[in-house]
């Protein structure tokens, strides 16, 4: 069998200046959170801090907002990682590396309860109608807010081709649509809309989750489109963190858990 000596460039220079640079999500809340409590700094930081430990080195954490900004940063060397709840996409591998996926998510959604159609009248409901978004495409008059040019915009593309679909660079923006009433269905992936839900228990006075599996989107962290060895690297220590469990107990921490919603 042969012995593989290949070292990793970037793992070298981790080593070498004893920081690793990793760029985060600044929008997406609770995977990085600005302001944050020492012990909840968001989901890919703490990932972020355990992959600095396990090479006993410093972490320094740059807040991005684009993908474009976070590839440009690996391609420059800037950074080494891009952590920021990444889903990895063919279009996106033109332009990086990705690692496999530490989290799966999937294309849900908040839907106006009003849009709906209502429950049989006399009957009691025991399976809820609505678990994904796929279950809306028989319901008519729905319109749809999304992240531009997201994997959850591309979806609804694909799935609901005759459907009013309204794409706004921020997912923030397309969220207000929902609020203001101008469209009555906003999509984002199954993550998001935990955490919207965190942030607010209310919304689900007016507004139906929806987060059953439509399709599997996988989370995963980018590196430069140069360094194979330090995707082999990264991959090991997602399989520990998810062996140990430390990935589930983050997402519990995070998702399952409102400690981190600013007062």
């Amino acid at each position: 069998m042969p012995v593989f000596t290949q070292t990793s460039p970037t793992l070298d220079k981790i080593r070498k200046t004893k920081v690793l640079t990793v760029s985060v999500n600044e929008f997406y809340d609770p995977f990085y959170i600005d302001n944050a409590l020492p012990e909840l700094p968001g989901l890919d930081v703490e990932l972020a801090q355990e992959y600095a430990k396990f090479l006993d080195v410093d972490l320094q954490i740059i807040p991005l907002r684009t993908f474009d900004q976070h590839a440009k940063s690996l391609e420059k060397g800037d950074t080494q990682i891009a952590l920021a709840g990444l889903s990895s996409t063919i279009n996106r591998f033109k332009e990086v590396y990705f690692t496999d996926p530490y989290l799966i998510s999937t294309p849900a959604a908040l839907v106006n309860r009003t849009a709906l159609p209502p429950e049989p009248e006399g009957q009691i409901v025991t399976v809820q109608l609505f678990r994904t978004l796929n279950d809306l495409q028989n319901v008519s008059g729905i319109s749809y807010s999304v992240l531009a040019n997201s994997s959850n915009h591309f979806y609804l593309k694909e799935a609901f081709p005759k459907a009013q679909v309204f794409s706004y660079f921020t997912s923030d923006a397309a969220f207000n649509e929902l609020k203001k009433n101008n469209v009555n269905c906003f999509v984002a992936d199954s993550f998001y809309i935990q955490a919207l839900l965190q942030k607010d228990p209310s919304l689900r006075a007016n507004y139906l989750p929806i987060l059953g599996s439509v399709q599997e989107d996988h989370i995963s962290m980018a590196v430069a489109k140069r360094d194979v060895e330090f995707v082999y690297h990264l991959n090991f220590f997602i399989k520990e963190m998810k062996r140990t469990g430390r990935i589930q107990s983050l997402i519990g921490k995070y998702f399952k858990s409102n400690a981190w919603v600013k007062k």
